[in-house]
């Protein structure tokens, strides 16, 4: 009963939002990002930690806080552009976002290679779901479920308005395998933490992580090409993708040799986008916790 009274009142400000003139729209949520940095001093921590670590402690406080102030206001635009992609027309859309190199993933298309993109959470990912959906390929999109069920459905109903298919994590990998059987183009996002289990040991952003082993389990059964590509934020809400060169099928004797080879060459492709601009990748998760678990037990104490 409580979840469905929230609900209701989510779609009232949802609804709020929409007639909201779009300057007034944006406002809003830029200014709740300042709020909640000023407020979010655990999760800042947790910034600072991941940053120290990558950066070995070169970033200066100003660069800290600016990535930390930038987090939150990525955090709020993806909920933003959630509300706005249900309404956005296509002219919209294309005026607000370039993209480059979508000739690899014809080419590719064109050839019959079954194809797995791979993303982090970086730059507004809701407009690269978008955009991509509706412009260039419909893709199977996995998502993390909630304990939300409502707002599930909602994230879910944007999401699916640009044509995508969207499937949660429980139950995914059969999904995904029917997926490409059918040669349908699948959308996985593999830069958060992963359990011990079912993952790779990786470098990433320099540091040991473990890594969702589902990408390269994937490109090797099924002899795929993986494509990196990312969002990036520029001013005044506009917007770039990039698809990068795609990364090859290895398919050896050795399953395990060649899954931890794949693996960690997504990583890198990764690694290598935040890197251009590190400010635009979601910082505030302890994606470094399954080996450097000091580094946030020292950061909660300060």
């Amino acid at each position: 009963m409580l979840e469905k009274i929230l609900y209701r009142l989510f779609l009232i400000f949802v609804k709020f939002m929409q007639i909201l003139p779009k300057k007034l729209r944006r406002g809003f949520f830029f200014i709740l990002s300042r709020v909640v940095y000023f407020f979010a001093r655990g999760t800042n921590k947790i910034i600072k930690a991941n940053l120290d670590l990558v950066f070995d402690k070169k970033l200066s406080n100003e660069e800290i806080k600016e990535i930390q102030k930038y987090s939150y206001f990525n955090m709020t635009l993806w909920v933003l552009s959630q509300i706005e992609n249900l309404t956005i027309t296509d002219e919209e859309l294309k005026s607000d976002v370039e993209i480059e190199g979508v000739e690899i993933i014809k080419k590719l298309q064109e050839e019959g290679h079954p194809i797995i993109m791979i993303s982090a959470h970086f730059g507004n990912m809701e407009v690269l779901g978008c955009y991509f959906n509706k412009f260039v390929s419909p893709m199977v999109q996995v998502a993390r479920e909630s304990n939300f069920k409502e707002i599930d459905k909602f994230i879910t109903k944007s999401r699916e308005s640009s044509g995508a298919k969207i499937i949660f994590r429980k139950g995914a990998v059969k999904q995904l395998f029917k997926a490409l059987s059918k040669k349908k183009i699948i959308s996985l996002i593999i830069d958060q933490k992963a359990s011990l289990k079912d993952s790779s040991v990786i470098r990433f952003l320099g540091k040991k992580a473990n890594q969702s082993s589902t990408s390269a389990v994937l490109q090797r059964k099924f002899q795929a090409y993986v494509i990196p590509f990312a969002i990036f934020n520029k001013d005044d809400y506009k917007y770039k993708i990039k698809i990068y060169e795609p990364i090859k099928p290895i398919k050896t004797d050795d399953d395990k040799d060649d899954i931890e080879k794949l693996a960690q060459l997504h990583a890198n492709a990764i690694s290598d986008i935040i890197k251009t601009d590190p400010k635009q990748w979601f910082w505030p998760h302890k994606r470094f916790k399954n080996y450097y678990k000091e580094i946030y037990e020292k950061n909660s104490n300060n």
